[in-house]
Order: C-alpha cells, then sequence, then structure tokens
C-alpha cells in the first residue's frame, strides 16, 4: 500500500534466462528460488547480495536435491540449479546499469548459461552476486517463472534516471578443447552400467563491455571478464565392491 512513496512507478530493466531441458528437481529449485526473491525491496545506495536473499537452502525452506558427485560417490545436495537464479539476477544488474561488486563465473560453461559469459555462480557463503541500488530511489524485484517455456524473466522496477545501457555481445577466445572422458568406478551403480554425469565442453574467454550513458552526455564503460577452463566429459561406471580401483580427486558440479 506504500509502493507510491517509494517511487517505484516504471520498469527499468530485465534479465531473462532459459533453464529448458533441466531435470525435475532442478526445476523446482528454480521455482523455489524465484519466488523466495520475488517482491525484495531495495534501498537507494543499499548493496544487494543474493546469498543473504536467499536465505537458507534446505529441505525446510523448500528445496529439493540434485546429485552432484563429490570423489567417488554421487550426493544428493539442495538447490541444485540456484545458479540460474544467479545468472538471470546478473544479467538483470547488467541491463538496469546498476554497479556490479560480486560476481564469480563459473569454472566451465554450462548450456544453461550461454552466451559464454553473461553467466554467474552463487554458493553460500562464496561466491556471491551483489550489485548496488545507485538509483535515486527503491527498486522492487519481480521475478516470472514460465513453466511452460521453461524461462525466468526478471524485473526492477523503480524510478529512472534516465540513464541508458548499451551491452556488446560476448567475445568468446582462447578456445581449448576438452580431454578424454574420465571414467569414476561407483558401486552406486548396477555392475557395468554407465552413467555420465559431465558432458565435456571446451575452456575458452570470454568478454563483454557494457556502456551507461548519463543525461548529461557522460559515458561510462566496464569491461566484464570470464575464464572457464575446458571440462572433460566425467561417466560413473558400476563395478563389484571388491573391484573398484579408480582414485580421484574430488568432482563438485553443483549448478
Amino acid at each position: 500500500e506504500n509502493v507510491n512513496q517509494l517511487g517505484i512507478k516504471e520498469l527499468l530493466g530485465m534479465g531473462e534466462s532459459s533453464y529448458l531441458n533441466s531435470p525435475t528437481n532442478r526445476k523446482h529449485n528454480i521455482k523455489t528460488g524465484a519466488n523466495a526473491i520475488n517482491g525484495v525491496l531495495i534501498k537507494p545506495g543499499e548493496e544487494f547480495s543474493l546469498n543473504n536473499t536467499l536465505g537458507e537452502i534446505t529441505a525446510e525452506t523448500g528445496y529439493l536435491p540434485e546429485l552432484v558427485i563429490k570423489g567417488n560417490k554421487t550426493l544428493p545436495e539442495y538447490g541444485g540449479g540456484l545458479c540460474q537464479i544467479a545468472t538471470t539476477m546478473f544479467r538483470l544488474a547488467i541491463n538496469t546499469g546498476l554497479k556490479i561488486t560480486e560476481r564469480k563465473p563459473h569454472a566451465y560453461r554450462v548450456s544453461y548459461y550461454e552466451p559464454a559469459g553473461s553467466d554467474a555462480t552463487i554458493y553460500a557463503p562464496h561466491p556471491d552476486l551483489k550489485f548496488i541500488n545507485d538509483t535515486p530511489n527503491y527498486l522492487l524485484l519481480q521475478t516470472h517463472v514460465n513453466e511452460y517455456l521453461n524461462q525466468l524473466s526478471f524485473e526492477f522496477w523503480g524510478t529512472s534516471d534516465h540513464r541508458q545501457t548499451t551491452t556488446t555481445a560476448p567475445r568468446i577466445f582462447n578456445i581449448v578443447p576438452p580431454g578424454e572422458t574420465k571414467y569414476i568406478e561407483t558401486t552406486d551403480l548396477p555392475l557395468q552400467k554407465i552413467k555420465c554425469t559431465e558432458i565435456a565442453h571446451n575452456g575458452a574467454d570470454a568478454e563483454f563491455i557494457r556502456t551507461i550513458t548519463w543525461p548529461d552526455g557522460k559515458k561510462q564503460e566496464d569491461i566484464f571478464q570470464s575464464h572457464y577452463r575446458p571440462w572433460q566429459a566425467v561417466c560413473l561406471v558400476g563395478v563389484a565392491p571388491d573391484k573398484r580401483t579408480t582414485s580421484t580427486e574430488p568432482i563438485i558440479n553443483n549448478q
């Protein structure tokens, strides 16, 4: 009922992403995370933290487990898929022209977040996604989940100071091919059954330029850079308990 007193009257920016082909639990976590931050108000001058805003990521807060690989075992972890929220928020903040104070890209390219260079990863307590509301009034976050198209659309509403924001398409370079498939023996699968949990990705560097033009004609350019290492395909192979020989370093994939 106090919306007009907060200066929330017009659309300032939008960020979008697609989570098409996500497994069921990932879709659930994305929807739960989007609902958790819908309607958030950010004060003028306030630094927004996505980790703090999402809060605890547990079964009690509505999240489901998604399998990750840790060493030779597949283990469930709550909140898998919340980087879709982080990526959409990053794109929203970029397009709104807000000052980004913390953002980390993924270690490797993930198909849900293409084009490369436009993603953000979170994992409490760090890495986090942070930015500052440097507009003259409150920002209201509105999140929309299109379950039919598997798309996220986030909006910031507030009072425009008439800054204009443009971004270049990400430039992708220094492409490095992945190594051969890594096979991890596990007793968690039937004998000789193979389950691939990681898809091979080329390594690469990416960067894009955001330009903010202020009403007085002053321009500000920000360069956002990302480095992705080559990522080999990883497959689990079912073996008998007394036949496991593979020894690997821990691999964690929490997308």
